[in-house]
C-alpha cells in the first residue's frame, strides 16, 4: 500500500485547544451563580452534508457526516424567554463522490470522473473533499418553561483547512495492490463562508439545520455548489 505522512492536523489541534478552552469555561462557569451559569452553553454538532448544483457528470454520496462543537455565551432580553448568543467553534465538513479535482492551465479547479482519467479503476472504497472551519455563530434563542429550545441565526466560518482522501484500486502505479492517498490544500477552495442556521427541540436534543448562502469554491474558479447541513445538536450544559 502507498501512503502519504501526515502530521497530526491543524484542524485535531484546534479542536483540541476549543475543547479545552469550552472546558475550562464550563468549569469556570460550575463556580459562579445558577444565574451566571446559565448563561454559556455547549452545542455539539453531528449532521449530514448535502449539496446543490452538483456538476451532472459528478455523482455525490448522499451520507456524507460531519460533525462539530462551539461553545455561546448568552445574552438575555430581560425577563423574557428570549436572547441572543454569540460564540465560537470549529465544524468538519465531507464531500464524498466519484470525482477528483482537477486544475486546469488557466488556475480553474473541475470535478472529473475518476474512471475517465483512469479507466483501469473499477472499484474503490473512499473519495473524498473534506473541510474544516472555525466559525463566529449568532442566534436569537427561545426558551419556554417546559424547556423547548428554538433558535434562528447566522454564522461565518474561516477555512482552517482542506484535503482529499483516497483509498481503492492504485491509480498511480497500476499495481494490484490497494492505494492510499491524502492531499492536503484543496485549490481554490473558499477562505470564508457563510450561511443562515436554524435549531428546534427539547432540552438538550434538537434537531439543526445549516444553509450556506456561500459557494465551495472561490468565483469563477471552480463549480458552483452549494452545501447545506441537517443533523442533530446536543447541549449537555
Amino acid at each position: 500500500m502507498f501512503t502519504f505522512a501526515v502530521k497530526l492536523s491543524l484542524m485535531k489541534k484546534v479542536i483540541l485547544i476549543l475543547m479545552l478552552i469550552i472546558a475550562g469555561f464550563e468549569s469556570y462557569a460550575q463556580n459562579l451563580s445558577e444565574t451566571t451559569r446559565k448563561k454559556f452553553s455547549t452545542i455539539i454538532d453531528v449532521y449530514n452534508d448535502f449539496y446543490l448544483n452538483i456538476p451532472d457528470s459528478v455523482s455525490n454520496r448522499l451520507f456524507n457526516p460531519g460533525a462539530g462543537i462551539s461553545g455561546l455565551y448568552d445574552f438575555r432580553f430581560g425577563k423574557s424567554n428570549f436572547s441572543f448568543a454569540i460564540g465560537g467553534g470549529i465544524s468538519s465538513h465531507n464531500f464524498h463522490s466519484n470525482s477528483f479535482t482537477v486544475v486546469d492551465e488557466n488556475g480553474v479547479t473541475s470535478l472529473k470522473r475518476i474512471k475517465s482519467l483512469y479507466p483501469s479503476v473499477s472499484n474503490y472504497e473512499r473519495n473524498k473533499i473534506s473541510f474544516t472551519y472555525f466559525d463566529i455563530p449568532m442566534e436569537f434563542r427561545l426558551r419556554t418553561k417546559k424547556n423547548i429550545r428554538a433558535a434562528i441565526g447566522f454564522k461565518f466560518g474561516f477555512l482552517l483547512e482542506s484535503h482529499s482522501k483516497y483509498r481503492g484500486d492504485d491509480y498511480l502505479y497500476n499495481t494490484t495492490n490497494q492505494l492510499f492517498v491524502k492531499f492536503k490544500d484543496v485549490e481554490n477552495i473558499q477562505d470564508l463562508r457563510y450561511g443562515l442556521t436554524a435549531r428546534f427541540g427539547w432540552k438538550f436534543i434538537n434537531l439543526t439545520g445549516f444553509y450556506s448562502f456561500s459557494n465551495i469554491f472561490e468565483e469563477d474558479k471552480g463549480p458552483d455548489i452549494y452545501p447545506f447541513s441537517v443533523g442533530i445538536s446536543l447541549m449537555p450544559f
